[in-house]
């Protein structure tokens, strides 16, 4: 499934069961698109491919991008015009009956699209910005902020 704007593209890649999740959050994407739009700061329309992985691809990306040999939860890999992946660890996004969690999904969804727009968390102001933009945006879409204030 592909969400588009004049400022990106968004195409989703997992398996069918995220397509029946993202047909069933329609409104939810089309809002993220509305509050990410202002955040893209290139001119130019981009292209970003959000990818659904299992927790052995994400170690393998996190060790052979990050040098740290761990699963994390999400990755974004950006070049120079705001465009890039996002790799989102399946196991930080599925219930125990193995469905989406709407919270954990949109919540790493946001987080990497913050870092693929020159967002950061490595000292305390950015950190603290992110969360703010992070929890801004989960009210936005109708769901629980994740950051305590």
């Amino acid at each position: 499934m592909k969400i588009k704007n004049k400022k990106f593209v968004i195409e989703f890649i997992g398996n069918s069961q995220l397509k029946k999740f993202l047909n069933n959050s329609k409104g939810r994407l089309k809002k993220l698109s509305e509050y990410f739009q202002p955040l893209h700061l290139n001119e130019n329309q981009t292209s970003i491919t959000i990818k659904i992985v299992s927790n052995d691809e994400i170690k393998s990306l996190n060790k052979e991008f990050r040098k740290k040999n761990k699963v994390t939860d999400v990755l974004s890999f950006s070049d120079e015009i705001a465009s890039g992946d996002i790799a989102i660890a399946d196991s930080y996004i599925l219930n125990k009956n193995n469905t989406i969690n709407s919270q954990s999904f949109f919540m790493l969804v946001s987080h990497g699209l913050l870092h693929l727009f020159g967002y950061s968390h490595y000292d305390r102001q950015s950190r603290s910005n992110m969360r703010f933009l992070e929890n801004m945006f989960m009210k936005f879409i109708g769901l629980k902020p994740v950051h305590e204030d």
